[in-house]
């Protein structure tokens, strides 16, 4: 997440889409912030022997057991990086800026997470 806010970092909407390198990073980082977060929701369940859905947004969801109220604030994350990564251009902005906003409530989800029995998993 530091590495996505440091290339964030001074930057606008204008030199979003002028700048494809920055745009690239962006994208790619937002990916992979979403994907580590369903890997971090699949290894829950897992160590507490339930089912992994099928889709990412219901993996996460999956987890409210766990993690509380808070996976209602970043499931809705992967509708942000199905867009970013299938490249419909005009929405990618506006989802940099709404990953951006969610940074708390993703380390939220993830200290909670982090404080079951299962910690060793995340070490």
């Amino acid at each position: 997440m530091s590495y996505f806010l440091s290339r964030l970092e001074g930057v606008d909407r204008d030199l979003y889409f002028a700048d494809r390198d920055k745009r690239n990073i962006l994208d790619k980082s937002i990916n992979d912030i979403i994907l580590c977060l369903v890997d971090i929701a699949e290894e829950c369940l897992k160590e507490n022997k339930r089912s992994v859905p099928d889709t990412y947004k219901d993996t996460i969801l999956a987890c409210h057991e766990f993690a509380g109220d808070i996976v209602l604030k970043v499931a809705p994350l992967v509708k942000h990086r199905n867009e970013t990564i299938h490249h419909y251009l005009k929405a990618n902005w506006h989802n940099i800026i709404a990953v951006k906003n969610k940074i708390p409530d993703i380390r939220e989800f993830v200290e909670k997470i982090k404080k079951l029995s299962w910690k060793k998993c995340l070490s």
